[in-house]
């Protein structure tokens, strides 16, 4: 599947040359909600799901991506207010999990029936869910296990390779490099990768790529 990941336009360049895409950590995602999609009213119910949480943040990440380039307020919130940088990147679909957008959160008698899920299973269970109003970012996502217990704040990456292969460059409206800038960069990646800019229409309140 094509999928695209937003950057702001430096981070999308060091993703470029170090061929590299940053993992994002579970507990430092940007919704509190993130895990919780279960009812927890229960004190018990959130104790197992916060151990939980804890557990997997030290064993894994995950990367976030959409499948639309082309929203302008994804650009606005994820790529620097258009001034970023977006990748698109074809990943196997096994190794992607789409994202359901509910309007309420996951009664709590389920709470038993989730804890028979093991491993990957039980992950993308508790990432699997959002509120509707996160319907417009049409997310999927992919997990990367660390290769060893990180149990502390630090950065990770992981390389780019056959299931995370950078095949697109989409510069924003804003993006101050030139497609001149960006084919320089993507020369070392030795692949196809296509390099094009969005601009505005002018006639609706969309995005377009530039001719």
């Amino acid at each position: 599947m094509r999928v695209y990941h937003f950057l702001n336009e430096q981070y999308a360049l060091d993703a470029l040359v170090n061929k590299t895409l940053k993992v994002s950590r579970l507990k430092s995602l940007n919704d509190p909600f993130e895990y919780y999609h279960i009812d927890t009213d229960n004190c018990g119910t959130r104790s197992v799901i916060k151990g939980r949480l804890n557990r997997a943040n030290r064993e894994l990440g995950i990367i976030c991506f959409s499948q639309n380039y082309i929203n302008p307020v994804q650009w606005a919130h994820y790529g620097d207010s258009h001034r970023g940088i977006c990748l698109g990147f074809d990943i196997p679909d096994e190794l992607l999990f789409e994202i359901d957008y509910v309007k309420k959160r996951t009664a709590g008698s389920e709470f038993k029936n989730s804890l028979a899920l093991q491993g990957r299973d039980y992950i993308q269970y508790m990432l699997s869910k959002k509120h509707e109003h996160w319907r417009y970012e049409e997310e999927v996502r992919t997990i990367i296990p660390f290769s060893e217990k990180v149990m502390d704040d630090r950065l990770i990456f992981t390389s780019f390779s056959d299931e995370l292969s950078v095949r697109e460059v989409i510069l924003g409206v804003r993006c101050k490099s030139s497609m001149k800038d960006i084919k320089r960069y993507i020369r070392k990646l030795n692949c196809d990768i296509s390099v094009v800019r969005l601009e505005m229409s002018q006639t609706e309140y969309a995005m377009r790529l530039a001719e």
